[in-house]
């Protein structure tokens, strides 16, 4: 006899609606462009889960007894905003916007490893967000720009509900929020293009896992874990050249630095909470580079790229050492070169060949905790294509 199968099963139940204006008009001799709308929507999630399912080989969706969760998850929200560009010289422009969210999240229901008391939970969401940015145009090429926005991330259904009994969900969560600010300068000169800039995100009440004692039992508390900034320098450049009669060459690299790290923020360590202020937040190597070249004769082309990413961690704790099941510890960095050559056979006929991962490197991009399960994501080996195209 087979085991009973695990049945879940979500109802999806939601509405949207958005009106948007745009008004060109003048101030003076200065020309403006106004933006504005609402947006409006109601959700309603009905997920049940864990129920008991059949032991057959056919499919059904009967379960014998009640849901381990039956849960619904109500979401209203409504949205004004505006945005405003002014180009006060033919060179310069300024674009500046507000976005007023205000809405709430409701849960209700059952769970059967948790109190009735502990399901029902209201959290409501107001944010003010800004956003400006500018533009100076020194020629019809080149220009200097800058910008700041703010933006949150609501808390979702994952973030409050347990997955076992030995979790409990903070009532008090709060939305994550943050801004982004940028600066750059981007234009192009005799064949050269570039694309210069900085970069500060600021991610705040990032939601995480802690220790809690109670009475001599431990359990998973999820919250608010603290801050996280990463900041760093991104840059394109690109030149093209030409030699002799129908030979070009066009070299490029596109890369950018990450410094992310953790601000008055700790997780949980086995029973213990720890500080991890300082540390490196998990996934975000310091650098990542893509540099290529491409050659172009007659009929032929022929291109190379070398993409590179540097080591990341797999947790904010910044463990090196591989755990047993494999879900914390180093990914390494790794590089990776892709070949592509193509001929114009006909004027409408092309062949092409490409290979990527030439060199057939072996490695990962992450470790994750669950699905699949605990280990490695490991990526594909060398592969090879060839391909023709027909234009009629």
């Amino acid at each position: 006899k087979y085991a009973a199968r695990q049945v879940d099963n979500d109802h999806f139940n939601s509405f949207t609606s958005e009106m948007r204006l745009l008004q060109q008009y003048f101030i003076g001799k200065m020309a403006a462009s106004l933006v504005a709308g609402a947006q409006v929507f109601d959700n309603d999630l009905h997920r049940t889960q864990l129920g008991k399912g059949s032991t057959g080989t056919d499919f059904d969706m009967e379960i014998t007894g009640d849901w381990g969760r039956d849960l619904h998850f109500k979401s209203k929200n409504l949205a004004v905003f505006a945005e405003n560009k002014f180009d006060f010289t033919p060179k310069w422009s300024v674009t500046a916007g507000l976005r007023f969210e205000t809405g709430a999240s409701k849960m209700s229901g059952r769970v059967s490893y948790l109190e009735p008391a502990e399901i029902p939970n209201k959290i409501d969401h107001r944010f003010p967000l800004f956003g400006a940015s500018t533009a100076y145009r020194i020629s019809e090429v080149q220009q200097f720009y800058a910008g700041f926005s703010q933006a949150y991330r609501p808390v979702i259904f994952k973030d409050i509900i347990p997955a076992n009994a030995n979790e409990r969900s903070d009532k008090d969560l709060k939305d994550a929020f943050g801004y982004n600010l940028e600066a750059g300068y981007r234009g192009s000169f005799a064949g050269f293009r570039w694309d210069l800039g900085v970069f500060r995100l600021q991610y705040n009440n990032r939601l995480g896992s802690l220790s809690v004692n109670e009475n001599g039992n431990f359990y998973l508390f999820r919250t608010n874990i603290g801050d996280s900034r990463t900041q760093g320098v991104e840059a394109f450049l690109e030149k093209n050249f030409r030699f002799g009669r129908g030979f070009r060459v066009n070299i490029f690299t596109s890369t950018a630095y990450f410094d992310a790290e953790y601000v008055d923020a700790q997780v949980k360590s086995g029973i213990e909470n720890k500080d991890i202020d300082g540390n490196r937040v998990e996934s975000v190597p310091r650098w990542i580079s893509r540099d290529g070249i491409t050659l172009k004769y007659q009929k032929w082309a022929f291109s190379t790229l070398f993409s590179y990413t540097a080591k990341t961690f797999a947790d904010a704790l910044n463990t090196e050492k591989p755990s047993a099941n494999g879900s914390v510890g180093l990914v390494p960095a790794y590089g990776l070169w892709d070949m592509n050559l193509s001929c114009r056979i006909l004027p409408n006929v092309t062949a092409r060949l490409s290979a990527s991962n030439v060199a057939d490197k072996q490695y990962f991009t992450k470790r994750p905790s669950f699905y699949p399960g605990p280990g490695v994501w490991s990526s594909d080996g060398r592969s090879v294509n060839l391909s023709f195209s027909v234009k009629i």
